[in-house]
């Protein structure tokens, strides 16, 4: 199987990078708060995803840092502490009514084959970067997550599993805010998504199954799948 190089710091570094920049107009503009929160805090529009879940001391300073974002602008819709995470894989994309598959046990065994293979892993936390309407915590991780994503999407293939990726994900952010109408102070709000700033690193130790909403206010952990 080829090798893909996108979870290298230096891809994943200009990436993080190109989002702030291919926005930075918009965003000086107040940015675009197009999302609707109610229909996904109400249970409306879920999605099924295999996460990863930030240790405490990593979520302490994200959540520091989140604080001071709220004092700039108080309007957005802030993930809480215990909500931050990452997408190792968004299996089925969110939609408005979808429920729990009722085939739920093979996802779960699956990603269980998948976990056995893979190692405990570093994720670090450095910087942040922003979208037109989204802020997110900068990630870096090592191979062992790129061969869990690909391991993934070649055992849902074999298992005749529907695998339904709104993208292919091969970032490992943490999304920390959403702009739901306008940024209130745009050149203050890029002054401080500017500075630099490290929230530390985590070791990955397992894997969470989990059908949510896609700010993480409605959810239920399908499954908790220690790695190898």
């Amino acid at each position: 199987m080829q090798q893909s190089f996108k979870y290298t710091h230096s891809f994943l570094s200009q990436h993080y990078a190109s989002i702030l920049e291919k926005n930075r107009t918009c965003i000086l503009e107040g940015g675009n708060g197009r999302i609707d929160y109610t229909d996904y805090v109400e249970d409306k529009i879920m999605s099924l995803v295999v996460l990863i879940r930030i240790s405490r001391d990593v979520s302490e300073r994200i959540a520091a840092f989140e604080d001071r974002l709220k004092e700039i602008e108080p309007q957005m819709y802030f993930y809480p502490q215990e909500d931050f995470h990452i997408t190792a894989l968004d299996v089925l994309k969110g939609q408005r009514g979808r429920v729990i598959p009722q085939n739920i046990d093979e996802y779960v065994a699956a990603v269980r084959t998948c976990a056995e293979k893979i190692r405990p892993f570093e994720i670090s936390f450095e910087g942040v970067s922003a979208s037109d309407n989204a802020v997110m915590i900068c990630g870096y991780y090592d191979e062992a997550l790129e061969q869990l994503r690909r391991s993934l999407r070649v055992e849902f293939k074999h298992s005749s599993l529907v695998l339904d990726e709104r993208y292919e994900t091969f970032s490992s952010h943490v999304t920390i805010a959403r702009l739901c109408s306008k940024y209130s102070d745009p050149g203050k709000f890029l002054s401080l998504i500017s500075e630099p700033v490290s929230f530390g690193s985590m070791t990955v130790r397992s894997l969470e199954i989990c059908f949510h909403s896609w700010c993480d206010a409605k959810k239920t952990v399908i499954a908790e799948l220690p790695l190898k």
